[in-house]
């Protein structure tokens, strides 16, 4: 499905470009070799942004994806913390029984229970953890969006682009370099970014 989309934003773009009559490969080196800005200004209505790249190079992803690596790794030390308890409570519970420690029935269906009952408690913490990490993604992506979002607003106030694609791996069949916004957004990004 996201192939056939990008197959049709191709098409778009080849259709909206061949109406107006212009080529964006008239607009690069060998072209007019006019600069991006004032290429823009001649009639490029279609830019692009490398999205990857705002992972190592805008400074809010890169604190971002930091703080999601110390949560990250602050649950698995709770999750392994909790873990080791419940092993230790097995083996405890497994030496009482095979040294006949348990009196009688009611007090091994108590421990038994007891442990069950630890089992399930580290299920639901897991669970919780889990649950915690995908929210911190989830907000973490969600800021990501409304920053880029919000920047290319004001990026694009004088209406110079018609369309910003996002490209990110190989999702694009063709894009003209000329085209190519990034390192202009990721500037913009973090300048923004310092001043909050």
């Amino acid at each position: 499905m996201r192939m056939a989309t990008g197959l049709c934003l191709v098409a778009t773009m080849a259709m909206v470009s061949c109406k107006k009559g212009d080529n964006p490969a008239d607009k690069v080196k060998g072209g007019s070799g006019l600069p991006k800005a004032e290429a823009a200004a001649k009639g490029s209505e279609i830019a692009f942004v490398e999205v990857d790249s705002l992972a190592t190079a805008y400074q809010f992803c890169i604190d971002g994806q930091k703080e999601l690596e110390a949560k990250h790794n602050n649950f698995r030390q709770q999750l392994a913390a909790k873990e080791r308890a419940l092993q230790t409570a097995a083996e405890q519970f497994q030496k009482k029984y095979q040294s006949g420690g348990f009196t009688n029935e009611a007090d091994f269906n108590k421990a038994q229970g007891a442990l069950q009952n630890q089992q399930l408690q580290l299920q639901k913490f897991q669970e919780q953890l889990e649950t915690q990490m995908a929210e911190a993604t989830n907000a973490y992506q969600q800021t990501l969006r409304d920053s880029l979002n919000n920047f290319l607003k004001e990026y694009n106030k004088d209406r110079r682009y018609k369309m910003i694609l996002s490209k990110s791996g190989d999702n694009m069949l063709y894009a003209d370099k000329s085209l190519d916004i990034t390192d202009e957004v990721i500037n913009g990004l973090n300048k923004r970014y310092k001043k909050k």
